[in-house]
């Protein structure tokens, strides 16, 4: 068992800085154009994606945990929204290029292989497409040790500063690349009720989720301080006209 086999055990449909209310928050201030065909990355149990397709987008929504997937499509079920849910890793998107209007992206790019990540977001928009990703990101300094332990816990890949993600996304072809939001901490998360999240109860009884729930209080405890996050746009390049 891993960190995001427990998220899946929890339900829990927002794991990111913020919560779902900084999700809502978010997607306010995008004002996105209806009708548009969005590819969300990593949608867990599926909370924004239905969301999204209850505000008159066409929403396509992939995650690699197949328990967060299940989770999801009963939940669309019961909210009795149309999205298309596929298992499908990050790096190898299933998509033909300039596909998508929004790849929207919240805590999951951090756990990629970051420059393949980026490829494929890049390769699926359409051009002049909108990429908006929320990660954590590092505030402080970091040590061997930081880094060693996110990355055995939690399966971070990479801890960078905003301006490195900035660098990032433009050296993988990414325009008009903006910093929408940046806090140095990671914020309290507000509280919400979600109406149907499908916890498994019997994590109450299972001595590894009650250690690994213990060991996250922890390390949010000791390196917290260090962390923060970032909420980037950015644009797909315009389409190069071919000679004729």
């Amino acid at each position: 068992m891993d960190y995001h086999d427990m998220l899946a055990r929890l339900g829990e449909g927002s794991a990111h800085p913020g919560g779902f209310l900084a999700t809502l928050k978010l997607l306010d201030s995008l004002s996105l154009p209806v009708g548009s065909h969005i590819l969300e990355i990593g949608c867990g149990t599926g909370r924004t994606a239905c969301y999204l397709a209850k505000s008159g987008y066409q929403v396509t929504a992939i995650d690699l945990h197949r328990n967060m997937l299940d989770k999801a499509v009963r939940r669309a079920r019961q909210e009795r929204v149309d999205v298309r849910f596929i298992q499908a890793d990050v790096a190898a998107l299933p998509f033909p290029e300039n596909h998508f209007d929004v790849v929207f992206v919240e805590s999951v790019t951090i756990f990629t292989p970051w420059r393949s990540a980026l490829a494929e977001y890049r390769r699926v928009l359409k051009p002049a497409g909108l990429l908006v990703d929320r990660e954590m990101v590092l505030s402080g300094s970091k040590t061997e040790l930081m880094s060693r332990r996110l990355k055995q816990f939690y399966g971070i890949r990479t801890l960078a500063t905003a301006t490195a993600w900035r660098k990032r996304l433009k050296q993988c072809g990414f325009t008009k690349v903006e910093v929408k939001e940046h806090s140095r901490s990671m914020g309290k998360w507000g509280v919400d009720h979600d109406p149907h999240r499908e916890m498994d109860m019997n994590w109450f009884e299972d001595e590894r989720m009650q250690r690994m729930s213990l060991t996250n209080d922890r390390l949010l405890a000791k390196y917290g301080k260090k962390l923060g996050y970032a909420v980037f746009a950015a644009r797909a390049p315009l389409e190069v006209k071919k000679e004729k």
